[in-house]
């Protein structure tokens, strides 16, 4: 049975089989938390070494952190922010004295793609509701225990288990829906290869091109190993002109490089589309504009939001709402992330935008000053425009009523 078919099978025990069975049963390498050891020596120090990578989190963990969040509420169809809400307070101005919405919410997109989860505590106040927000590191995680339908996560210097309720979970790619996988396990083949290229080029320039090789000569030599560290010794050397001296008809031959090295460049290049791949993002986003040109560059961006931000939103809204609203509150009042901050192209495409939703009455002219931040202006900019051409036909039936 493969690791994947173990995995699978694991959901479908019953309950009473696995009621205090850790989560991580039958999924071997697929786990990485603290107690579990992958067998692949990729892990996420080594793999942020990789320019691609680290820029691919670093990007995803950027444009996350710039969504505003809010607490919101339907009222007779109408949204009203609810900036008074604890939770709204919580999730926009201050997590925890340590850390500013925008490295709380960078904190998120950094640790889902490289730990497949992220884990906050939640500490409430005399009412009930939660006032901050702890970080836990998951690595720190040791173990995690479904007993009798609740999720018990055990922490590293916590005598007690944290239960689902008493924290935020942020779960990544996952093959039961109570943690998640990270991106550097599927992908740690990959990412080995990206990096032990990234090694070769490294290791050559610094012997300044000069690779293994042979010493020829056509006498017989007693004394191999003097002339062995001679050579070694001369080529320790790290100064610009170093020279290694050969006498009495001996000769150095280069082992040459194969023509698979000689392509080791380009090797890293495929490597930036397929790391591209394996963290969902437009290649243009991590510095490769191979197949990038300015007529869909602008939609490969549009992508991107769609694609690769709006999912984590989504998932982030979701637990927000779930854990820090009551079931009361949760009959008319949601969490919601701002998504139009990252489509705000230039000054151009965004005039040409307000203006078209101005003038066929889905904004009206102080909505649009709102999100330029700037203040409102005259209350005649509150009112809805509507074309002359596209009337109602209760508009129309007014126009040609005759006056009085």
């Amino acid at each position: 049975m493969s690791i994947l078919d173990s995995a699978f099978s694991n959901m479908f025990v019953p309950s009473e089989q696995r009621a205090a069975s850790s989560i991580f049963e039958g999924f071997g390498s697929f786990a990485s938390f603290a107690n579990v050891h992958t067998p692949s020596k990729m892990k996420v120090r080594n793999a942020l070494k990789i320019s691609a990578v680290y820029n691919a989190v670093d990007q995803i963990s950027n444009d996350l952190a710039k969504i505003p969040f809010g607490v919101f509420q339907d009222v007779d169809g109408s949204k009203e922010r609810l900036r008074s809400h604890p939770a709204d307070w919580l999730i926009s101005l201050e997590p925890n004295y340590l850390m500013t919405p925008f490295i709380f919410k960078k904190l998120i997109g950094m640790s889902l793609p490289l730990r497949g989860n992220c884990l906050f505590k939640k500490h409430n106040d005399n009412r009930g509701y939660v006032e901050s927000l702890e970080y836990i590191a998951w690595d720190d995680v040791i173990d995690v225990k479904l007993i009798k339908g609740e999720v018990y996560y055990y922490i590293k210097g916590m005598k007690n288990p944290l239960m689902s309720f008493e924290v935020l979970h942020f779960k990544q790619f996952s093959l039961n829906g109570i943690v998640g996988i990270s991106t550097i396990t599927f992908a740690a083949m990959q990412l080995d290869s990206a990096l032990k290229s990234q090694e070769f080029l490294a290791v050559n320039l610094d012997n300044k091109g000069v690779r293994q090789g042979v010493i020829e000569t056509d006498k017989i030599v007693k004394e191999k190993a003097g002339i062995i560290q001679g050579w070694r010794n001369a080529m320790a050397e790290k100064s610009a002109d170093r020279v290694a001296v050969l006498d009495d008809g001996f000769k150095f031959k280069a082992i040459t490089i194969t023509p698979q090295e000689l392509q080791i460049i380009e090797q890293q290049k495929f490597s930036v589309e397929d790391i591209a791949r394996w963290f969902n993002i437009a290649p243009h986003k991590i510095k490769s504009l191979a197949q990038s040109t300015n007529n869909n560059i602008e939609q490969q961006s549009l992508d991107h939001v769609s694609d690769t931000i709006q999912p984590i939103i989504t998932n982030i809204e979701q637990e927000f709402t779930k854990k820090l609203l009551s079931t009361k509150e949760k009959e008319n009042t949601y969490i919601k992330g701002n998504l139009n901050v990252l489509l705000r192209a230039d000054v151009k495409s965004r005039g040409e935008f307000y203006s078209k939703m101005v003038n066929i009455g889905a904004m009206n002219r102080n909505e649009v000053r709102k999100l330029e931040d700037m203040n409102n202006g005259p209350d005649l900019l509150d009112e809805y425009l509507t074309p002359v051409n596209t009337f109602t036909e209760s508009q129309l039936a007014m126009n040609l009523k005759t006056p009085k």
